[in-house]
């Protein structure tokens, strides 16, 4: 049998480009050398790791192409927009971990895995947009897509307007079976890439649904599928913090996934910013064995040591 445990780092869609500075090919291309470079000795560490990846703002970026390119081009809907910025981004980081692995003398294959993730055709969160993405909007830019069928809401963190859209439960990632194969045999894998592509079954076929899945929720999902005993949740704060947006709000360390879960039940954390890493925290943190960690890039080998960073296990 191969061992098991394992790592799963997921990286935030908006760390992609620099704050200020705008989303580019060169500006993703250049935050995944440095940041693989940052994360090698984790990923070479492990027999069994895998990168996962969010694309809220690229994604978006995606749409308003299909916008503007209406009269021109055939449309997309929104699963083909999730999947072509999976293959995007997979093949970004896919070739700077290759750069970085051949640059040091290391020896592993890497592999990016379209992936489609199942939910229920009748989630509730289809008639509940939540999820945010794409670019934040001034007042005029939101009424425009406002008239156009969009809904748009404003950023927890006060960054302006953004376009929302359904974020239902991840049920399950079809290509978990051939994900784990590759796991096993010690291949460096990217996979769900923006939390995968939505599809729901319907008379015993897959149909792309017009949806976005939040990438913590299936990251939780996909490491306990391949019992990977470290998720590693990467983001542009230093850790998760209770009062946030409130006078005195304070970091949190080290928590239990107890403790974590009655601050998030009291509304310490932000929706779609910070709760949904709490949330896939405290569903993957289910045995003793297990560990989730909340950290920014800049202190992430201070929070893979234990002292930085939010970090969830049990006491």
């Amino acid at each position: 049998m191969p061992a098991r445990g394992g790592t799963l780092v997921a990286l935030g869609g908006n760390a992609f480009a620099r704050p200020g500075e705008p989303l580019t090919s060169a500006s993703q291309a250049a935050f995944a050398a440095d940041i693989l470079a940052r994360l090698l000795p984790t990923l070479t560490a492990m027999p069994r790791a895998l990168l996962l990846h969010g694309n809220g703002p690229q994604v978006g970026h995606m749409l308003a192409r299909v916008e503007a390119a209406r009269a021109a081009a055939y449309a997309q809907p929104l699963d083909v927009c999730v999947a072509e910025t999976e293959g995007e981004l997979g093949y970004v980081l896919a070739q700077a971990l290759h750069n970085a692995l051949r640059a040091r003398g290391l020896a592993r294959e890497v592999v990016t895995v379209l992936t489609q993730v199942l939910v229920d055709a009748d989630d509730p969160a289809f008639a509940r947009p939540t999820k945010p993405v794409g670019v934040f909007h001034g007042a005029a830019e939101a009424a425009r897509l406002r008239a156009l069928g969009h809904v748009l809401q404003e950023d927890p963190a006060g960054r302006g307007l953004r376009r929302v859209v359904a974020s239902p439960r991840p049920l399950a990632v079809l290509e978990t079976p051939a994900i784990a194969r590759l796991v096993d045999a010690g291949v460096l894998v990217i996979a769900a890439g923006g939390g995968g592509i939505p599809v729901c079954e319907i008379d015993g076929r897959l149909a792309g649904v017009e949806a976005v899945v939040d990438k913590d929720a299936s990251a939780a999902l996909l490491a306990d599928a391949l019992d990977f005993d470290t998720l590693l949740m990467l983001t542009d704060v230093p850790q998760a913090c209770r009062d946030f947006g409130r006078p005195g709000a304070r970091g949190i360390g080290r928590i239990t996934p107890a403790e974590l879960a009655a601050l998030a039940t009291a509304g310490h954390f932000a929706a779609g910013s910070m709760l949904p890493k709490v949330e896939a925290a405290c569903v993957f943190v289910d045995r003793p064995a297990r560990r989730a960690i909340i950290c920014a890039p800049d202190n992430l080998e201070a929070a893979l040591a234990g002292t930085a960073g939010t970090r969830v296990e049990h006491a």
